[in-house]
């Protein structure tokens, strides 16, 4: 009774392991793992502020600041009497205060006078200075508002927001109608947006405000071919292939354009275009009229001919010594007799394909996708897969099935320890180490009726056959089953 609890105490002790051991695996994972998303966001945090540059603003546009005005001081002449100490007691006996105050009186009115003379012709100049300013100031924050509303334009482009693109490029034009890009960029919306007559209007605009804006006449060239414009699509094309005959996408278009017109002309088809160009035929071909026959006139035998070999029944009566000699594989199968009352009796006898026996790989797998990989290659060939078995060595099981062994795999090797002849040291030491795979007990205990039978009978022999040894205990020990 002791040996038995004994030995349920060391089972539990060494399950409690083996479950630590792959609780510890998982807990590095997942301290990996976190490592792995603090670094991702320190790097997210260092290049936010990269980033968000080329974002457009968030918010709504922000008007430059309007210049100040400058405050002209107007420069009336003022007569300032002298001023007389107060100590000098002779001058203040002298001094007239009826005179000085008339005398004040007098140069206001003067200064009224001058001011009402001067002043309408002062307040027109000003004014025409003020509002020179304003215009500076306010095509200002139009130029400025229209680069906001393109960069804008631009992100919904980038994001394939067509239609609030070409409303950010229209809000733009408004505000700047002399800039050529923003027609050019709103055209490239509305020809993924499928407009074509309007993509072409704004090219042509484009073209009006800059001739040299090569961009313009290829986007006009592709809505003028959607619209069936050829001709004017290809003076586009033949435009830019002038001033830039390096460009790729004008001299493709060009030759599709060229390409189709031939074939409308001479009614010819060309190979496609997805096969390889080395491989591709410099021939065109050419269109064949699928004319309909009258398939009664064709018998029956000629139309259903069955490609296999038929073996007959032998006369007895000949003699065994001479060979049979079958027809081989590399000629051409007979055409059937025709049906007889003789040859109708004979049964008839079809072969079937032969399984191949497949070559046992060479290399020892090292990891568990080789082994896998070998493994469903034999096509569970019993003796291919014992002889490939054998030559791993036992002691690579760990890093073989180090992420557990399959229940198929583990149901085939116990057929390949069974059908074993004798009981050599190499099924021990494969029967000792792969119990120390992970989640062994797990496959053991979910084992069906007939891999159970096989590891009874298997622990039978190594019971009776073998001395009583610790690894012998150990297996026995290990792999019992309920």
């Amino acid at each position: 009774m002791s040996s038995e609890y004994e030995r349920k105490l060391i089972d539990m002790q060494y399950q409690m392991r083996e479950n630590n051991a792959y609780l510890n695996d998982y807990m590095k994972d997942l301290n990996v793992w976190t490592d792995e998303i603090k670094k991702k966001e320190e790097t997210l945090k260092n290049t936010t502020s990269s980033t968000t540059k080329d974002l457009p603003p968030i918010r709504n546009f922000i008007e430059p600041p309007k210049p100040k005005k400058k405050s002209k001081k107007k420069n009336l002449s003022t007569k300032t009497s002298s001023s007389i100490h107060s100590y000098d007691y002779r001058s203040w006996d002298k001094y007239d205060v009826d005179a000085e105050c008339e005398r004040i009186d007098n140069e206001q009115k003067d200064e009224e006078e001058d001011y009402d003379n001067n002043g309408e012709d002062a307040d027109g100049e000003d004014a025409d200075g003020e509002d020179a300013d304003d215009e500076e100031w306010q095509e200002q924050v139009l130029k400025r508002k229209a680069e906001y509303y393109k960069d804008c334009g631009n992100y919904q482009f980038k994001e394939k927001s067509y239609s609030q693109a070409i409303e950010c490029y229209t809000k733009a034009i408004e505000c700047d109608p002399t800039c050529s890009i923003y027609f050019a960029n709103r055209a490239q919306c509305q020809l993924f947006e499928q407009r074509y007559g309007a993509c072409e209007a704004d090219c042509t605009l484009a073209i009006q405000l800059d001739k040299n804006y090569l961009k313009a006449y290829y986007r006009r060239a592709l809505a003028r071919i959607e619209l069936e414009k050829i001709e004017q699509a290809r003076q586009d094309l033949e435009y830019i292939l002038t001033r830039e005959p390096s460009n790729n996408d004008a001299k493709i278009k060009l030759d599709e354009l060229n390409k189709n017109d031939e074939i409308k002309r001479l009614g010819r088809i060309y190979p496609l275009s997805d096969k390889p160009i080395d491989k591709r035929s410099t021939k065109p071909l050419k269109r064949i009229e699928i004319q309909e026959i009258d398939t009664s006139i064709i018998s029956s035998s000629q139309t259903t001919k069955k490609k296999t070999i038929v073996i007959e029944e032998m006369d007895t009566n000949l003699p065994s010594s001479e060979p049979i000699v079958q027809p081989s594989s590399s000629f051409p199968p007979p055409p059937p007799p025709p049906p007889s009352s003789l040859q109708s009796e004979k049964p008839t006898i079809v072969e079937k394909p032969s399984n191949k026996s497949i070559p046992i790989p060479t290399t020892i797998p090292s990891t568990g996708f080789q082994f896998k990989r070998d493994w469903s290659n034999l096509n569970n060939q019993i003796e291919q897969q014992s002889i490939y078995f054998n030559k791993i060595s036992p002691k690579s099981y760990k890093t073989i099935f180090s992420t557990g062994l399959d229940s198929s795999v583990f149901s085939r090797i116990l057929l390949l320890w069974s059908n074993q002849a004798n009981i050599d040291e190499h099924l021990i030491d494969s029967m000792y180490e792969l119990r120390q795979t992970p989640r062994f007990d797990t496959q053991l205990s979910f084992l069906s009726n007939d891999d159970k039978r096989l590891l009874r009978t298997i622990l039978q022999r190594l019971q009776n056959e073998c001395s009583s040894t610790d690894k012998i205990q150990t297996i026995l020990r290990d792999y019992k089953i309920d």
